[in-house]
């Protein structure tokens, strides 16, 4: 009975023993599986890398061929601009007498202009006026609430104005005074002109826009304008120059 039972724990110890050579051989399987199924894994996820790092070199390469049609686009661009400003240098004035433009002001019509003025030189100051015109606008709604009239009837001034000495001077070149000949005596519109200070540095140089609203007379009708200037004086309030005194026909 004992050898019996000492059998079947000897069997029973035989069988656990196969069970277990089994489950390890399973095991070992199992692992070599997975191991195959890691590496597949792996050789996937390489691969996928692979396509991401393709489409961003694509994707880079799409964008620096954009950002050269995009240079190229810019430089043609400016090339247009430059003959544009060329053109228009060549013409003289990109408006001639007798046309209408329209602007953000109004519309305006230019009726007559003078550029050819000899340069002004009065003490250290040199003057020189670049076109006096004549015009007539209708003004925006916008322009025409600020300036309380629906119509303009004016003279332009366009300057620019140096002092050539070595030390600082006044000269008030923003306070001319014009006389029409339709029998108008005008100061420039403080709203409409530029302001130029009339303490200049030594070596400055300054340019402005100045207008001139005609109150009794149509621009069409002005044939000449006379303009004035006091003259310069120095820190110590003594004139450096002589007064300013020139008539310009249109």
């Amino acid at each position: 009975m004992r050898k019996a039972v000492f059998t079947t724990t000897i069997g029973v110890a035989l069988l656990l023993t196969a069970c277990g050579d089994a489950e390890n051989n399973g095991n070992a399987n199992e692992n070599e599986a997975n191991a195959a199924l890691d590496n597949n894994e792996n050789d996937m996820n390489n691969d996928d890398v692979h396509e991401d790092n393709n489409e961003q070199d694509n994707e880079n390469e799409e964008l620096e061929e954009e950002n050269e049609e995009n240079a190229e686009a810019d430089e043609e661009m400016n090339g247009n601009e430059e003959d544009a400003a060329d053109e228009i240098a060549e013409d003289g004035w990109e408006t001639e007498v007798g046309e209408t433009i329209e602007n953000e002001g109004g519309t305006f019509t230019l009726h007559a202009r003078q550029d050819d003025i000899d340069t002004i030189e009065t003490g250290p100051v040199v003057i020189d006026i670049e076109q006096v015109n004549a015009q007539s606008g209708e003004l925006s709604q916008q322009m025409a609430d600020m300036l309380e009239t629906e119509e303009l009837e004016m003279i332009q001034m366009d300057l620019t104005v140096e002092n050539t000495a070595d030390e600082d001077i006044t000269f008030y070149v923003s306070q001319a005074t014009i006389a029409t000949s339709t029998g108008e005596q005008l100061e420039s519109d403080m709203w409409l002109s530029d302001h130029i200070d009339g303490d200049m540095m030594s070596g400055t140089s300054h340019n402005g826009t100045f207008f001139f609203v005609l109150e009794n007379s149509a621009a069409e009708d002005v044939e000449s304008v006379r303009i004035t200037w006091s003259s310069p004086t120095n820190e110590d309030w003594e004139d450096i120059g002589e007064d300013v005194d020139i008539e310009v026909e249109f």
